[in-house]
């Protein structure tokens, strides 16, 4: 693969980041449909995932640890740090003394936290997923290497059959089974990437596997738009299909690109996204609720104009916790600290803080949809 081809790699993970942004920013469900930005970020995830394994073994799995988890320590002592302040306490529902706490230290599942820390939380649905596709690569890739084909059912079936029953297991338990079911197969297809595998398939058998899955994902889509608005998010099933398809034909297609490269404000924008994909991630969703704390402060929370000055007030503080937490990335990844790490990124296949995170860069999710603003109390 060529340094210009990778910079296509590039290009859609910052088109997910981006996406992910607005979705959550301006709450257009749609816009799953029109670029499944998480399924993208777990197939590129799950090709760098391989592509590590391959070099160095299942040290890769303490290496992914080590790079993701000091970002998201920070994270975690802002928003214990705001929940305190605004009186969280032991009476509440889920109290700072639960053990469950122990989830802001290594999240597998979503930690406790009070009212004013939901938007800090919102987004960790993502990161407890990406570890355990992390943990369970070792067992997942000699897997799938054996077993291609049944490995790539194996998803679909899932998802089907926890669709139809919980098997008396809380939405503690059942809420992260869903979410690794829905991005398993995309995972599974990083690997086939990595592996060469998509590259060699005919467009021949690609495109009609591609538009069954569509079919499937887009009717399902359509039999539960009463329920979803249209939102995969909402709709496991679908998004399973869905998600698939694009991200199929997506790493299939692989074509040069140069166009990047000679807009030199583009180019540097899509490295600074990929470079702090983790940060951008994890400090939009707080971006857009004190956004909209702000503007129903002053009157501004009435569309079209709030939809404007949220985002671009959501863009503003995402860039400030860029200055103030992306230099962490950099650490945890050993190298050396920058402020705005803009350079041309055609020399790698990826930034290293990107594929760390699998790219945050959003189910109810997405962000757990907690409305537009967060702007209610």
């Amino acid at each position: 693969m060529t340094a210009i081809r990778d910079r296509y790699i590039d290009t859609i993970r910052a088109l997910a980041i981006v996406r992910v942004i607005v979705y959550h920013a301006l709450n257009l469900g749609w816009l799953t449909i029109v670029f499944p930005s998480m399924g993208i970020m777990f197939a590129l995830a799950g090709s760098l995932m391989a592509a590590s394994m391959d070099k160095s073994g299942l040290v890769t799995v303490g290496r992914r640890l080590r790079r993701l988890l000091p970002s998201i320590w920070v994270l975690g002592a802002v928003a214990v740090s705001v929940m305190l302040i605004h009186g969280w306490t032991a009476d509440d529902q889920t109290a700072p003394t639960d053990p469950r706490m122990l989830l802001w230290i290594l999240p597998l599942n979503s930690p406790p936290a009070s009212d004013w820390g939901q938007e800090f939380v919102g987004v960790l649905w993502y990161i407890s997923t990406y570890l355990w596709f992390v943990l369970l690569s070792p067992v997942l890739l000699p897997l799938f290497r054996r077993l291609p084909v049944v490995m790539l059912a194996l998803p679909f079936l899932l998802v089907y059959v926890f669709s139809l029953n919980s098997y008396g297991m809380s939405d503690e338990i059942t809420g992260p089974i869903t979410d690794l079911c829905t991005y398993l197969a995309c995972w599974l297809l990083g690997f086939a990437h990595h592996d060469g595998t998509l590259r060699r398939l005919k467009w021949r058998l690609v495109v009609p596997v591609a538009l069954a899955a569509f079919v499937v994902g887009g009717w399902l889509a359509w039999i539960n738009r009463a329920e979803s608005n249209f939102d995969l998010t909402a709709d496991p099933m679908a998004n399973t299909y869905w998600s698939f398809a694009f991200v199929l034909l997506l790493l299939r297609w692989q074509p040069k690109m140069s166009s990047p490269s000679r807009i030199p404000v583009l180019d540097r924008l899509i490295s600074l996204l990929n470079a702090r994909a983790v940060t951008i991630y994890l400090w939009h969703n707080p971006g857009i609720f004190f956004a909209g704390l702000l503007l129903a402060e002053v009157g501004l929370d009435t569309a079209p104009v709030s939809d404007a000055v949220l985002l671009l007030g959501t863009l503003l503080w995402t860039l400030a916790a860029v200055l103030l937490f992306g230099w962490i990335e950099d650490l945890a990844a050993r190298r050396r600290p920058r402020l705005l790490p803009v350079g041309g990124g055609t020399r790698r296949v990826a930034a290293p803080s990107a594929a760390d995170a699998g790219d945050p860069p959003s189910q109810g999710h997405e962000l757990d949809q907690r409305g537009r603003h967060s702007a209610r109390r």
